[in-house]
């Protein structure tokens, strides 16, 4: 319960900052190739993705936003003995990895609104909610909660017309290790579009 409340005060955060705020709204189809510790878990790329970010603009080549994710991962594992905490299991194995992303962001744009595409670099820096699972026939182990987290990006804007953008860009997500979670890391590919207002 404490996570959906969470997720709540910060979307509805999100949603004020848009409405008085707002200059962008950006919003990205993401994919997410794993890395790291998460490769390790699963190493299928995951095309179950979203990316949803308010955005303003305080200087001409420079933005800040909030951002919220949501990237989910899974994998079918033959059936093999797989060790629990308390002895092993043979038995077909189900991994699951979901992820939500909550990011206040900050980019720096290379050229101005009249530009043939807007290239530009950027960090998110926040939290993720994570949830790994693993199912073993009748049992499931499972690991979830808040972890600090980072995302530098890099990417581009193709104007399609005065007040929309084709949106493309690439970020490499890294969450923390805590208690509850292991550490998590994977590369985003987003493409969208970027609405100017």
């Amino acid at each position: 319960m404490k996570a959906i409340k969470y997720i709540f005060i910060i979307a509805l955060t999100m949603v004020t900052f848009g409405a008085s705020a707002q200059n962008k709204t950006n919003l990205h189809y993401s994919m997410a190739v794993p890395m790291g510790d998460t490769k390790d878990f699963i190493e299928k790329t995951s095309f179950r993705g979203m990316l949803l970010e308010f955005e303003k603009l305080i200087q001409p080549n420079i933005g800040v936003g909030v951002q919220l994710g949501w990237n989910t991962f899974y994998e079918a594992k033959p059936r093999a003995t797989y060790p629990l905490d308390n002895g092993a299991i043979t038995s077909n194995q189900y991994r699951y990895l979901n992820t939500i992303p909550i990011h206040i962001t900050g980019k720096y744009y290379f050229a101005g609104d009249d530009a043939t595409i807007r290239p530009f670099v950027g960090l998110g820096a926040g939290t993720n909610y994570t949830e790994q699972r693993n199912d073993n026939g009748l049992f499931s182990v499972k690991d979830n909660g808040w972890v600090m987290a980072v995302a530098p990006k890099a990417g581009a804007l193709i104007p399609m017309s005065y007040s929309t953008s084709l949106s493309v860009s690439f970020d490499y997500n890294m969450s923390f290790k805590s208690s509850k979670v292991p550490q998590q890391s994977w590369l985003g590919i987003n493409v969208g579009l970027s609405f100017d207002y």
